[in-house]
């Protein structure tokens, strides 16, 4: 009896262990598949090498092509603004009405003055026609056929005088609207609605035109010849010279500009000569008077190598990007860059042409973690 139980006991444990090992050796299958199925999947970049145009870095600043003081041409009362403080106004706008009362009034006179004038010319010219035939019959004298003659000339030229009174009040009455001359943006509004204005009172306003917009900058005598031999400065029927713009925050302006003037003559004050280039500004990144970065390249290009921004990372060592190692795990490698071309980094030392690195998922990838290569490599 004792044997028997002590075999039972020992199926007992045996299938205990059974089952045991069973729920541990799934966990543990369970556990490797999630493992393998959170790795990330990662596609490669290769270090390119393309044609860069030769660059150079000035300092320059945005400024508007035009700038327009909003001035009150008429004597009145400053009535109604049309428009909020910082607004985009298209040209031709109303922007200020000035009190129309006097001004409408003048205009109404002038129009009935003019009327009167050509009713007083109308009768002067029948009378001295009538006055032509009576003194061909010598019904009326020669002096008072002189006399019509003598009125007509008069009421020819009270028309042409209530012509000009007319016009004058209608261009008064004009500018009691003003209205915007260009497109662009109004700035804060210097005299209040209510106060009485005249020509003398200065600024109501000012709209800056800011598309497109200018970038100036300068260069002294010895960079002029520099540019000059680098080919910076256009020829006759050559390309035009393209300029970017690095933004006060390090970020690079994505339109590119064109280099379209360079003074005639070296300032005596400065010694510079002045250059401009000419930017789209559809969504008015560019503010006018903003310091900027300006990259002006040249026609001439060289063979780089470089790794797109996108895909680059830095810290306090400098700029790396994410590669592979042999063991299947992220590895930063850091490299040294000589600026920036569009959207790519110029690599200077530490990648070699053809290298891979990872181009997706980065925000998700940390040193030595596990990855898996993707079939496709991303190549732009």
């Amino acid at each position: 009896m004792k044997k028997i139980l002590i075999i039972t006991m020992s199926i007992i444990l045996f299938l205990i262990f059974v089952r045991f090992s069973i729920t541990k050796y799934g966990e543990y299958s369970r556990a490797k598949a999630l493992k393998i199925a959170s790795v990330p999947v990662v596609e490669l970049n290769s270090v390119k090498e393309i044609e860069v145009a030769k660059s150079i870095e000035i300092p320059g600043r945005v400024q508007s092509q035009d700038k327009v003081d909003l001035v009150a041409r008429i004597d009145g009362y400053l009535q109604k603004k049309h428009f909020k403080e910082g607004d985009f106004v298209k040209k031709g706008q109303v922007l200020f009405t000035i009190e129309q009362t006097q001004y409408r009034n003048a205009l109404n006179k002038a129009s009935a003055d003019l009327e009167n004038a050509k009713a007083a010319l109308y009768k002067a010219t029948k009378d001295y026609e009538r006055g032509a035939e009576l003194v061909k019959k010598d019904f009326i004298s020669k002096s008072t056929y002189d006399g019509l003659y003598a009125d007509k000339l008069a009421a020819l030229a009270s028309v042409k005088a209530a012509n000009a009174a007319l016009a004058e009040a209608r261009r008064n009455f004009s500018y009691t609207t003003i209205k915007s001359p260009v497109d662009g943006r109004i700035g804060s509004l210097e005299i209040q609605e209510g106060n009485y204005v005249s020509s003398q009172s200065g600024k109501l306003a000012t709209v800056t035109k800011t598309n497109p917009i200018y970038v100036k900058y300068s260069v002294d005598s010895k960079q002029f010849d520099q540019l000059r031999a680098l080919d910076f400065i256009p020829k006759k029927n050559s390309d035009p010279i393209k300029v970017d713009v690095v933004l006060p925050s390090g970020k690079l302006y994505p339109i590119k500009g064109i280099q379209d003037f360079f003074d005639n003559e070296i300032s005596t004050t400065t010694g510079t000569i002045d250059f401009r280039a000419t930017f789209a500004n559809n969504d008015n990144t560019l503010i006018p008077g903003d310091f900027v970065k300006v990259k002006v390249y040249s026609n001439q290009k060289n063979d780089c190598l470089v790794v797109e921004q996108d895909f680059t990372l830095q810290d306090s060592k400098g700029r790396y990007v994410y590669v592979v190692g042999p063991d299947n795990t992220v590895q930063p490698k850091y490299f040294k860059d000589k600026g920036q071309y569009e959207n790519y980094w110029i690599v200077e030392s530490g990648l070699d042409k053809g290298e891979k690195y990872i181009a997706t998922n980065l925000t998700k990838l940390m040193p030595k973690m596990p990855v898996k290569i993707g079939e496709a490599s991303v190549e732009k």
